[in-house]
């Protein structure tokens, strides 16, 4: 193909055009708006930032061009945000209330699309409103966009890290994860999303939920407290170096470290050598690696090891810089990351277990003293080995080889944590339940809620042939539930991000069983829904009870199966956290939907 042939097909490609605030906020109210996780960052900037935005478009001012690329989900034509997520989400959030400008607020009955969600109360009109000519311009102001109509993703992928890659206000780690698209980034990305708790069901997001995985900012209260994430509550980086992605800087080197028999030296150019940002010997090891070990094996054995640290914390009732160090020390990462690389060489590796969390709080009470980290940028591969086998050396007689395999047993800690948080952006297939018990005082079984579970779950399964759905049972989504629930046991809720999380142990007391037997009770009422043979299979092969902290927790998982499911002779599905019969004359474009 000639070069002109191949300019033609771009400019078929792609479109120049012009859109008003008014007409791209109806895009956004209608979710037409979407962001791809692979590559987007989280919303960064600061309220400064975007109110001097606004003020650029209140004076008239060019802005950037805004790039989506035209896709389709869910059988509707929709936009994904290439560049220009922050500058879209300041003007939406902008419009909603959730900064103001020289003091006064967007006023909403300027545009009907706003007026509309503030008749129906989605939104509150906040005071001092700005003037109703100075929203007027607002609302009329042109944006240039750039509209790119193929449906190669391969293709957005490559246009997204050409913007990014070059742009100075990424940080290092920044331009490693905007440069670069593999196993080893998408692992990375993963094991990082866990431990932030900012997880997604998927890597497309509808823009309004950016706002949920976010984190918190001065003026900006997003969903995530910036103080709550494992690496700034335990003082290893500050919020300041985790908004600039530090954080996945650290679970990168430590997977390299956890790929190879030899630990190898860490530099930010042996880091860009494993992204693939440098094609080299080291890329190609670590490509093997991650093919002989497996991208899932490795998540585990990470999270197995950073679910035991945050249980010996937790115990401890210290954060890590407060167990680990007498006095304050610089370069605390790599503190973290040798004694990270002990555990994991005992755990993993050597294939144990703790056998008394006491004492192995006492060893690891100022342990610093005995790690030795060489000075300087790079860190050697010679002076790693040494303190993790020092490290390793001091704590092995708190462990014992393990007796037994239990996948589940630190998996659920931080797995339990992200699910609870996808819920938060994806309620269709997510729901919570205090109990099993009406909460009158009478320890009576609620059967009704119980049929409601099974309901929900062919639901869920019904919603999409790839559906997976959770029901979590011990977890209320309402305070007064919690209360009600202390009230009448004496149990005090286990506080996580707006949940609480108060467990189902006082019900097997109530009922006189332990949990294996009220966990075959559940399985025997399964067995009795309306249901049929294959459904109930399903539903009873996924159950389980998981250990969070001090609280048991039933969680029911379903996966949609070949065909739909039935409730009662019936199909139904969930939208949001509304269960709607699937009438007769939806029963063709259901049926096709499974085919």
């Amino acid at each position: 193909m000639s070069a002109n042939s191949t300019s033609t097909s771009v400019q078929r490609e792609l479109s120049i055009r012009s859109e008003s605030i008014q007409r791209v906020y109806n895009f956004y109210r209608n979710d037409l708006l979407f962001v791809n996780r692979r590559y987007q960052r989280k919303l960064i900037w600061t309220v400064e930032e975007k109110r001097t935005f606004i003020d650029s478009i209140v004076k008239g001012y060019p802005v950037p061009l805004i790039l989506l690329a035209e896709t389709t989900i869910n059988e509707k034509v929709v936009f994904e945000i290439i560049d220009g997520m922050q500058r879209l989400n300041a003007i939406t959030a902008f419009i909603e209330g959730q900064f103001d400008y020289n003091g006064q607020f967007f006023d909403l009955e300027t545009m009907v699309e706003s007026k509309s969600v503030l008749d129906r109360e989605i939104l509150v009109q906040k005071e001092p409103k700005l003037s109703r000519e100075i929203c007027e311009a607002f609302a009329s102001y042109i944006l240039p966009l750039s509209v790119y109509s193929f449906r190669d993703t391969n293709k957005v992928d490559e246009i997204f890290i050409r913007i990014n890659s070059y742009g100075r206000h990424l940080s290092r780690q920044e331009l490693r994860s905007a440069g670069t698209l593999g196993l080893f980034t998408d692992l990375v990305r993963s094991i990082s999303s866990e431990i932030r708790t900012d997880t997604t069901p998927g890597n497309i997001l509808n823009l309004s939920m950016m706002n949920e995985i976010s984190i918190t900012n001065i003026g900006l209260n997003y969903g995530i407290p910036v103080e709550d994430i494992f690496w700034v509550k335990h003082n290893v980086i500050t919020k300041e170096m985790v908004r600039e992605a530090r954080d996945e800087e650290i679970v990168a080197d430590i997977l390299a470290s956890m790929c190879f028999s030899e630990l190898p030296g860490t530099s930010s150019q042996i880091l860009d050598e494993y992204y693939g940002l440098t094609i080299s010997e080291k890329s190609t090891d670590m490509q093997e690696a991650l093919g002989r070990i497996g991208v899932d094996v490795l998540k585990y054995q990470f999270i197995l090891v950073y679910n035991e640290i945050r249980t010996i914390l937790d115990i401890s009732g210290k954060n890590f810089r407060e167990l680990v160090f007498k006095n304050p020390a610089q370069r605390l990462p790599r503190y973290f990351q040798t004694i990270f690389l002990a555990f994991h060489k005992i755990l993993v590796k050597e294939n144990n277990e703790v056998v008394s969390y006491p004492e192995l709080i006492k060893k690891l009470d100022g342990i610093s003293d005995y790690i030795r980290i060489s000075e300087g940028g790079n860190w050697s591969a010679s002076n790693k080995t040494d303190n993790v086998n020092a490290i390793a050396g001091i704590i092995q007689e708190c462990f014992k080889e393990k007796a037994s395999t239990d996948p589940a047993r630190y998996k659920w800690l931080t797995e339990f944590e992200s699910l609870l948080m996808q819920s938060k952006t994806e309620q269709t297939l997510y729901d919570f339940k205090q109990g099993f018990l009406i909460l009158d005082g009478t320890d009576t079984f609620d059967d009704d809620s119980f049929s409601k579970i099974i309901l929900t779950l062919t639901a869920m399964a019904n919603n999409s042939p790839t559906a997976v759905g959770y029901v979590c049972v011990g977890v209320a989504d309402k305070r007064k539930d919690s209360e009600r629930i202390k009230e009448i046991y004496g149990i005090t809720a286990k506080q996580y991000r707006g949940f609480f999380v108060t467990g189902i142990e006082h019900e097997c007391i109530a009922l006189k069983k332990d949990i294996d037997e009220f966990f075959r009770w559940i399985i025997q009422k399964i067995k009795n829904q309306p249901i049929t043979n294959e459904t109930i299979d399903i539903i009873c092969r996924e159950i389980r009870v998981i250990s969070y902290f001090d609280k048991e927790i039933v969680i029911f998982k379903v996966k949609a199966a070949r065909d739909p499911m039935m409730y009662d002779g019936k199909y139904y599905r969930r939208h949001g956290s509304n269960i709607n019969e699937v009438l007769p004359e939806e029963y063709p474009s259901f049926f096709k939907s499974f085919q």
